[in-house]
Formats: structure tokens, sequence, C-alpha cells
């Protein structure tokens, strides 16, 4: 029933070669029915917003059928989605130097004994500092491309372009090696380019980190009772004995470095606070900072590191400690990308509240495989949408005039927004149709209306 404006049926059109013809001919209309749908996001639902007079008899072949298999039973990979998706990015959107790449994980709370892949993860949302809350569901490690949109104010938008479900029990990759097979298949894609990895404490693993490729730097957070050592190895007496020094002595750990920049009184030489200024989470900070290089031999091996370790004297942020392969990276550089890693989380939060992501209720293993790896690329088509062309139609227009305060033009549940009024208006329109084929229209309107009810 929707028709597809001709600016997005340009974007999707870069999708074509990851689908077979027919699984093809159903991206489209189940694109625009998850847009259009405004209700819960179950499949039943997105079938009947794309074709409202279908109701389907389980008991034989119906209608919906083709929206059902798409995950179920259609021979497209995530992994060749991935690649046209990251195709899509990387050649409508401009990136100037290193691209900066974010890795997280995120849970999709479902239930059922007959669920694929079901295991108990940790909750974020539920979790404190005092105590870790675990929920039943299906965790997902995403790596998306950080972008920031010249001239929009907003910091930095993170568009996914690679998923992987991480599965529970023994035996089963870890969130790190998954992360890992992502970053390897982006680097065969684009062996010209050059990355900056941003990643929590739970990526400063040995398993992502101690072969990491050189066209890689990694920028992530680690532990304040973290075990370092000197780079610098003293010369060994030509009598003694045994096997070389691979390392020099012990360095402060982050936390004991932050002690003995507060204990310092001279003004001059090592372990001393210096004045930061940067831009965060939005806004202008002057943070203070205590940067050396050392060894980390549990994550990185042999390969130095530079620790930073940042404190705001206002208080608001706790003490942050972060490091990254770069070593002659500044100070400012290292706390800004650290920082750009809060826009995966605004993703994660996108994809659940405006997306639906958990809605949909799958068991079996091909549409779980598939399902989440392709509601976070659709997100990324939407979004490439928006920035190369939908933010200049005439509906963009007309909603940015409404906005308030606290509304963002470059959020997810704007730019679906857009896109919604775009379609209805390239669909009902008094000049595309004669008066039957418009009563028929209004009627299918009335329907979808009714099934958001």
């Amino acid at each position: 029933m929707w028709t597809m404006i001709e600016s997005l049926t340009h974007v999707v059109e870069v999708l074509r070669p990851a689908f077979t013809q027919p699984s093809y001919g159903t991206v489209g209309p189940l694109l625009l029915g998850w847009v259009m749908c405004l209700g819960r996001h179950t499949l039943r639902r997105v079938g009947h917003t794309v074709q409202p007079e279908l109701v389907p008899d389980h008991s034989q072949r119906h209608g919906l059928d083709s929206y059902y298999n798409f995950f179920a039973r259609s021979a497209w990979t995530p992994q060749a989605l991935a690649y046209r998706i990251t195709l899509l990015v990387f050649t409508r959107l401009k990136f100037v130097g290193a691209v900066t790449l974010l890795v997280d994980d995120t849970l999709a709370h479902k239930h059922g004994q007959s669920v694929w892949g079901l295991g108990w993860f940790r909750d974020a949302c539920a979790s404190t500092k005092k105590r870790v809350a675990t929920a039943p569901g299906h965790n997902g490690v995403v790596l998306a491309v950080a972008v920031c949109v010249p001239f929009s104010g907003v910091p930095i938008l993170a568009l996914p372009l690679c998923a992987r479900l991480h599965r529970p029990g023994k035996g089963q990759p870890s969130c790190p090696q998954l992360a890992k097979e992502m970053l390897a298949e982006v680097l065969t894609w684009f062996p010209g380019k050059r990355f900056t990895l941003v990643g929590d404490g739970a990526y400063a693993s040995k398993t992502l980190l101690a072969d990491l490729d050189e066209r890689v730097t990694f920028v992530g957070r680690l532990r304040g009772d973290a075990a370092l050592y000197d780079p610098r190895v003293a010369a060994a007496k030509k009598s003694k004995r045994g096997p070389k020094a691979k390392k020099g002595p012990k360095l402060p750990k982050p936390k004991e470095a932050a002690a003995k920049a507060d204990r310092k009184r001279l003004a001059a030489g090592p372990w001393l606070w210096q004045a930061v200024e940067v831009v965060v989470y939005g806004c202008g900070r002057c943070l203070k900072t205590v940067a050396y290089e050392a060894l980390w031999p549990t994550v990185l091996g042999p390969r130095t590191a530079r620790i930073v370790v940042v404190r705001d004297p206002s208080g608001r942020m706790r003490d942050c400690y972060l490091f990254t392969t770069d070593l002659s990276a500044r100070e400012a550089w290292v706390i800004t990308q650290f920082a750009w890693r809060w826009s995966i989380e605004g993703l994660f939060r996108a994809s659940k509240q405006v997306m639906d992501l958990e809605a949909p209720q799958h068991w079996c293993q091909e549409s779980v495989e598939k399902l989440a790896p392709w509601v976070w690329s659709m997100q990324s088509v939407i979004m490439v949408w928006y920035v190369t062309a939908g933010h200049e139609l005439p509906e963009a227009q007309a909603l940015r005039e409404l906005m308030g305060d606290w509304d963002s033009e470059w959020s997810l549940r704007h730019m679906i927004q857009v896109l919604r009024r775009a379609t209805l208006n390239a669909t009902i329109n008094p000049n595309s149709a004669d008066e039957a084929e418009l009563r028929e229209m209004v009627e299918t309107l009335k329907k979808w209306a009714n099934l958001a009810a």
C-alpha cells in the first residue's frame, strides 16, 4: 500500500546485492511497514500495516507469509547485509582521517522456553553500583561507526554496521571475540582506511587487543588497580643468567597515580595534574589529567600504552582511567574519543524505544540470528537517508517549527516522524489516483488507524 519516496529508494537500492530477488521484494514493504506501524512491532502488526485488508488464516498459506518467511526461511545472511550497510555509510557520508568505530553489547529482553539462544545476562538498566541485575534475553554485540554531522549542533551519531549474537554457555565466543571478528571483517572490506576503536572496560581484553591490527588505534577504560610496568627495561648484567627481562619495574596503578599527583607539592617534574579543556557529552568542561606510558602485560602483552587519569574538579564525574595504543595521542583527544562511546548507548535506547527491537516474538535459530541485525541495519538506513536527503524535505521543515526546547532534530524518533509524513504525502495525494482508488485508500487508512488504536 505505502509508496516509498524517491530519496529513500536510492538508499535502499544499495542493499539489493545482499538479497535474492524475492527477498529484496519484501525489504521495501517491510521497512515501510516497520516505520508506519504505530503499535507493538510484531510481524503480524507490521504486515497488517502494509496490507490491513488481509486477515491471515494460519491453517493455510496467506498474504503475510512473505514477512514471516523473510527472517525464518530466506537465503540472505546478516554478514552480507552488514557489508552493504557499511558500504552505504562509507560512501554516502564523509569521513576525514581515521574512522571512529564504537563497540558495545546490549540485552534485548525475551522470554520463552523454546526461544533459541536465550540466556541470562547482565541488565545494564536495572543494575546499580552495588548490585548487578540479570535478566533473560538475547545479548547482541554491535559494531557502529561514529558520525559527526557538520553544522548540526549534535555531538555524534552512532550508525550500526555489524551485529553478532552472544550466546550463553561454555565454548561460545565471548563479546570481545565477536567484536574482533566484526572488526576483522571491516578491515578486510576497507584495506586502505585507518580506524579508531572505542570500547568500554569489558572490551579491554587480551582476546581483542593482544594482536591488534596496526591500522587500528584502541581507546578504552582500564581498571583503577591495573598492574602497570615501566616499558624501559634496565640493561641486565652480563653475569646474570636466565631469560632477559621484558618489562621494567612496577609503575603506580591508575588510582595510585591520582593519589601521587594529589600529594605533589612542586610545580615541576612528573605526576602533575594538567588542565585540559574538552567538550564531552555535549558541553565544555575543564578537567585535570595525569598521563604516562606503561606496559599492561595482562591485556596488551608487550605493546606500550598511554595511560590517562582523568578527574573532574567540580566533582560531577568520578575519576576515570583511560588508555590508548597511540603513544602520541593528546589527553584531550583520548577523553573526547572515549566520550563518543556514549552515542552507542543512545543507539541502543532508540532501537528499543523507537524501532521496538524487543517486540517481535521469534523463537527459531534463523529468525533470532537475523532479526536484530536487520532492525539495526534499517536504523542505519533511516539515519543515512535523513542526514543526506531527509532533512531537506518540507516535512522536516514543518516538524522543526513544532519542536520544543528538549527535542532534537537528529534523534531517530524525529527522523521516523519525518519519514512517516513524507510517506503519507506520497501515498495519499489527490493527483495520484482516481476517485475510486482514493476512496479505497481512505478505507484502508481507516483500517490501519483502527489497528493502531
